[in-house]
């Protein structure tokens, strides 16, 4: 479709015709969307299908990609593959979003008018996890021994800086007294 993901389109028509696009949308391309997110990855694929619902303009979104991530827990670049979907409500006002069922999800279509380039950033923020980590234990490099190759691994001694504490506290009680 001429214009690419970014071209704003009219939400009324798309909705009345129940249309269906289909695009690949680089992460580069997607409006607001974190810059180390940006970073390795391939193009998003989203399926949007409009359509009307109980009287609200809706799209079901669906999306497939695959961006790297860091795992909160090694600090290690991970693969999160996305394969999802989601079914948004349409508003085109605030006051419209105050008459909208509470467990639907809303996108403000300002003017009427809806990116889909927009609105595949704003489902994939809501897809991303809260921490990413690997899945796969074997994965992580936090679960990895730190050792390198050809050295032996050195046993170190545990430090207890507070160990003799007691004994320090009770000598100067008795050089007070």
């Amino acid at each position: 479709m001429p214009g690419g993901a970014s071209k704003l389109r009219d939400v009324r028509k798309l909705s009345d015709a129940r249309a269906i696009l289909d695009l690949d949308i680089p992460l580069a391309d997607l409006p607001g969307f974190p810059v180390e997110l940006i970073i390795g990855g391939s193009p998003l694929h989203v399926h949007v299908q409009f359509g009307r619902e109980q009287g609200f303009m809706v799209a079901q979104v669906a999306m497939r990609g695959e961006l790297q991530l860091v795992c909160q827990r090694c600090m290690g670049a991970m693969t999160w593959h996305l394969d999802g979907k989601s079914e948004v409500l349409l508003i085109e006002s605030e006051a419209e979003a105050e008459g909208a069922p509470a467990e639907w999800e809303t996108y403000l279509a300002t003017d009427g008018r809806v990116s889909v380039a927009a609105l595949a950033a704003e489902e994939l923020l809501l897809a991303l996890p809260i921490v990413p980590l690997h899945v796969n234990g074997s994965e992580c490099k936090a679960d990895k021994p730190a050792a390198t190759a050809g050295e032996p691994e050195v046993e170190q001694a545990t430090v207890r800086p507070f160990a003799d504490l007691r004994a320090l506290l009770e000598q100067g009680a008795k050089r007070k007294s």
